[in-house]
């Protein structure tokens, strides 16, 4: 019972609400958007017949058909066609920013780390001059690329590679300029930095358990200080997805990657706005998800969780 209350309020209840903030939140700015022509494409001259605009009741029939599970995702109509293309390129595009995620993690964990154990003494020693210099050279570097948004650089690297690149290029530029890899590294040097201050670590020490060096391992006192510090850093680091998301979307277009990016483009420029919903949707349900699992990997991570 305890786990279906967990499931319910840290997933469903949550990715509800979300959901519909951030969809009713863009309904809002659509409704200033002008009025949509409708042409007669069976005319030779094409013209104008009517004019349809964005309104409420457009937004709760579109919410009533997620609701139901029967998606009205375009105003078109809801055809097999265009569910296998949104399904297509929503996977290209959640694949996308699941690789940068990972790796933008990875590298900020990695970094942070080794920051924070260069820089306590009396788990890691006397400081060293080389790791030292090193550690603060990295942190330099990923502060530079952190600075520029993902898509300037991915303009750039567009410039330079041309329209023949591979999806490393893309990944790269997510990884290195969403921002992530210095919220990431800055948070666990924080968070480690105190738990290596903690009265356990120092008990621990006291009572003989040996250090790892710079980078915590299994059996060791920077071990058990990790894991306390993974508590806090994963469900923190997981609400750092939303800037790739939004990152990627605009790499995809500026890459010509067959993702979400372009497709929200496309229906942005045809005015396609239950579309636009839609992939605002995907792409909350999609952090909602990686947030639940965060918090499921920090739960079990806690000492307490044991003894439930």
């Amino acid at each position: 019972m305890g786990v279906l209350k967990f499931i319910f309020k840290r997933f469903v209840l949550r990715t509800m609400w979300i959901g519909l903030l951030a969809t009713l939140g863009i309904h809002i700015f659509l409704l200033a958007l002008p009025k949509k022509d409708v042409r007669d494409s069976r005319g030779i001259d094409n013209t104008i017949v009517s004019n349809e605009a964005w309104t409420n009741q457009k937004y709760y029939k579109w919410a009533k058909s997620i609701i139901t599970f029967k998606p009205k995702i375009s105003d078109q109509g809801t055809s097999t066609w265009l569910l296998d293309e949104l399904s297509y390129r929503a996977r290209n595009t959640l694949f996308l920013c699941t690789v940068a995620f990972l790796l933008s993690t990875f590298i900020g964990v990695f970094t942070g780390t080794t920051r924070a154990m260069i820089e306590c003494e009396h788990v890691a020693g006397p400081k060293q001059p080389l790791p030292s210099f090193l550690s603060l050279s990295a942190t330099t570097i990923l502060f530079i690329f952190s600075s520029i948004p993902s898509y300037i650089i991915a303009y750039l690297m567009f410039l330079m590679l041309g329209t023949g690149s591979t999806i490393i290029f893309p990944v790269i530029a997510l990884v290195l300029g969403s921002g992530a890899i210095m919220d990431v590294s800055r948070l666990t040097s924080n968070v480690h930095s105190q738990q290596l201050s903690a009265k356990y670590v120092e008990n621990a020490l006291a009572c003989g358990l040996k250090t790892s060096g710079l980078f915590p391992i299994p059996g060791y006192v920077a071990w058990h200080a990790f894991r306390n510090s993974l508590i806090t850093i994963l469900p923190v680091t997981a609400y750092r997805l939303p800037l790739i998301v939004s990152s990627a979307l605009l790499v995809e277009i500026i890459f010509g990657l067959p993702g979400l990016g372009q497709f929200l483009l496309d229906s942005l420029t045809k005015m396609d706005l239950p579309l636009v919903l839609t992939i605002i949707l995907i792409s909350v349900v999609f952090v909602q998800v990686c947030v639940f699992i965060a918090d499921v990997l920090a739960f079990m991570l806690h000492p307490k969780s044991s003894d439930l």
